[in-house]
């Protein structure tokens, strides 16, 4: 070849590279907006169905649910236990439980649960158990499964890798029933034996999330002492984002004036809150069993999930309170449907609930003596037949309504 031939050779070679690396540009940004579309259109349209579903089976089967889940709290409470008195573990601080997004790839429903002292990450010898959650994955994959069959008609331009990555971020959904189912249960197995003999640290935390990643509390013991002015203080200065999750058990807050205070999923059982305002707050998932509210006003206010049993709620408002379970709307999802407000074995005469949105709370074992409900939605709101005598509900309301 000569050396001619040779120079007039080059630029096409460059050419070529070029015309090259451009198709392949091509071909990434046509896969890259098949994906896009079909997220948007197939992943997004389905995903409603199988979050429906679970939605369904978990409102229907919590309380079976909450039962599994309350003897793998009792053997983790248990193994924590041996480690202590073999004298391998200190003072409990966290119990921590989280989803494994490799596991999820694998097909396991393995949350890993992990009890460690107070110095939580840096323990470095934490006690390890496992917790199943397969009761909401599986619908995960059904879902997953249903996009896999239905990608292969995109022709290879979606592929299985992709579904993977699909998998991990959607199971973030399925997860928020895990969080509900936990927060749900706790509530009840606190006091079992297996916990309640552990050596435990003065404040100790329940957590759950991702692992080696965030995690939000769903139950908190603080046995540390408080100074109950202090308290009313700072809740008296109502300032913003300050107290959800917080504790404030065992202490007298009556007549205290703490209206329009987020106080989501803080925890009250066992305090003195008669005569307090508490309108217009948000206390969504606030733990109030055993407490006295006696003739406090929390009219007005958002009191999803919220927890009253055994509560001395004599002479209480709750008018107009916002409180019902399930989903608002079955059309779009955004977050578990709300578990019902129970209200089992509280004092409840003479409490006003007019016009309160209360669809499906619980009033089993509750005295109602002059209880007013006008107007108030009570659609699948569960009573004891022995409360009839007591209560003067409209025909809408009776005829809604479950005795048992």
């Amino acid at each position: 070849m000569s050396k001619s031939s040779e120079k007039k050779s080059k630029p096409i070679s460059e050419w070529s590279c070029k015309v090259l690396h451009e198709d392949k540009g091509a071909m990434y940004m046509q896969a890259e907006g098949v994906l896009q579309h079909f997220y948007e259109k197939e992943v997004e349209k389905r995903r409603l169905n199988y979050l429906l579903a679970l939605e369904d089976f978990f409102q229907a089967s919590k309380e079976e649910i909450a039962q599994q889940f309350k003897r793998s709290f009792q053997s983790i409470c248990l193994q924590l236990q041996k480690q202590q008195s073999q004298q391998q573990k200190g003072a409990i601080g966290h119990i921590t439980f989280s989803m494994l997004r490799t596991e999820l790839l694998e097909g396991s429903h393995i949350y890993i649960v992990e009890g460690t002292d107070e110095d939580w990450f840096f323990d470095m010898h934490p006690v390890l158990a496992t917790y199943d959650a397969n009761w909401a994955f599986r619908f995960l994959e059904q879902f997953i499964e249903e996009l896999y069959l239905y990608s292969k008609t995109f022709m290879g331009a979606i592929t299985k890798s992709d579904i993977e990555q699909i998998k991990i971020k959607e199971a973030t959904h399925f997860h928020q029933y895990v969080i509900s189912l936990v927060r749900y249960a706790l509530a009840d197995m606190i006091r079992c034996p297996e916990y309640v003999a552990l050596n435990r640290a003065q404040t100790v935390e329940i957590r759950i999330g991702e692992y080696m990643d965030i995690s939000e509390a769903v139950y908190i013991d603080d046995f540390s002492q408080k100074d109950t002015e202090e308290i009313k203080m700072w809740l008296n200065q109502k300032l913003e984002e300050e107290y959800p999750y917080e504790v404030f058990s065992h202490l007298n807050l009556s007549s205290g004036n703490y209206e329009n205070v987020d106080l989501r999923y803080a925890f009250f059982q066992k305090t003195n809150l008669s005569h307090s305002q508490m309108r217009d707050c948000q206390l969504i998932g606030a733990n109030f069993k055993e407490s006295h509210l006696i003739e406090a006003d929390l009219s007005f206010s958002s009191i999803y999930e919220a927890d009253f049993r055994q509560a001395e709620l004599q002479g209480a408002s709750f008018q107009q309170v916002q409180g019902a379970s399930g989903l608002a709307d079955r059309e779009t999802w955004e977050m578990p449907g709300y578990l019902p407000v129970r209200f089992t074995g509280a004092n409840l005469e003479g409490a006003n609930f007019e016009l309160a949105n209360l669809r499906g709370a619980c009033f089993l074992n509750a005295n109602l003596k002059n209880a007013q409900f006008t107007g108030a939605n009570l659609e699948k709101a569960i009573f004891s037949k022995e409360a009839r005598e007591h209560l003067k509900l409209d025909p809408f309301q009776s005829a809604t309504v479950i005795w048992k």
